[in-house]
Formats: structure tokens, sequence, C-alpha cells
């Protein structure tokens, strides 16, 4: 299946192939990779589908209730100070 993922961050979207029975986990880190952030802080990183953070990130991407064509998007979990 197509997604979209948009990064709160760098203000930009990546289209994927999911496959369907990986875990959201997995395509957090090829979003993340994919937007140039350092994967290895994926942790320190949120992803929510339709406005609700995905809170088990090792559930499939169909159970998560993606459908082909959905946008993820990818935030910073804490605020940040604006300077």
């Amino acid at each position: 299946m197509k997604v979209r993922v948009q990064s709160y961050e760098t203000w930009d979207r990546v289209s994927l192939d999911a496959n369907p029975d990986s875990p959201v986990a997995t395509l957090k880190r090829d979003a993340l990779a994919a937007f140039g952030l350092d994967t290895s802080l994926a942790a320190d990183y949120e992803i929510k589908l339709m406005g609700f953070e995905v809170r088990n990130e090792l559930e499939t991407v169909a159970a998560s209730g993606a459908t082909d064509g959905s946008t993820y998007l990818v935030a910073y979990r804490r605020r940040r100070a604006v300077r």
C-alpha cells in the first residue's frame, strides 16, 4: 500500500510503499531516514494517524487504521523553545 508521511520539523512529505503487515515503527524509521533526520533518536519522535498518536508502534500498519493513501504525521515528541 502507498502511504504518505509528513514531517512537522522539516515541513516536507514523502510517499512510501508500506507493507500492511509491517510494524508502524519500521514505517517511522524509514520516514525519518527519508527526511534526513537521525533514526537513532526515533524514540524522540511520535507518529500520528488521523490526529491520534499511534501508541503501540509494534502493531501493523493495517491494524493502526491506515488504508491506501493515508497520511501519517511524524513530529518531535516534546515542544522546543523558540529562539
